[in-house]
């Protein structure tokens, strides 16, 4: 039997699959990378973007912002939606470990570590969204962190 190989898409470090949505910046203010994103329910055409918002669009996350900041009225095709990416958290005093499921936060770009009974924001029966820690974070300021999303449901 033959087994096939699951490779990354050409990057010089192979990292895996990653799925990648596109989106219009329709928040007001500019995306920086790393940053997570939620479709917009008051656009609501599929292509608008905006900032997690508590109650609002938490199930609607799009992914995670990669590479470079988008403007405002700007569009983007580098929306990881599915892989390993790097994300903008915040440890809020608290470290999180490597597999520790992190949560949106409401109107900020990070994400961060939730309570046992936080998952993205809200209870973990209530959606299937995963953002999981890849490293260690001990810092109580924003940073740069590796993660793995899973925002294609």
């Amino acid at each position: 039997m033959q087994w096939k190989t699951a490779v990354g898409v050409g990057y010089a470090t192979q990292q895996g699959e990653k799925a990648y949505m596109s989106g219009y910046n329709g928040t007001g203010a500019a995306i920086l990378p790393g940053s997570p994103v939620c479709w917009d329910t008051v656009a609501s055409d599929g292509v608008t973007i905006a900032v997690p918002s508590e109650d609002v669009n938490f199930s609607l996350l799009a992914g995670i912002q990669e590479a470079s900041t988008v403007g405002t009225a700007e569009y983007t095709h580098t929306i990881v939606a599915y892989g390993q990416v790097t994300a903008r958290s915040w440890g809020i005093a608290t470290t999180f470990i490597p597999g520790a499921l992190l949560i949106l936060t409401d109107a900020n770009d990070y994400v961060s570590y939730g309570t046992a009974s936080q998952w993205n924001g809200v209870f973990a029966g209530q959606q299937p969204i995963a953002v999981t820690a890849l490293s260690t974070n001990t810092s109580v300021a924003t940073t740069d962190q590796p993660v793995f999303i899973k925002a294609l449901g």
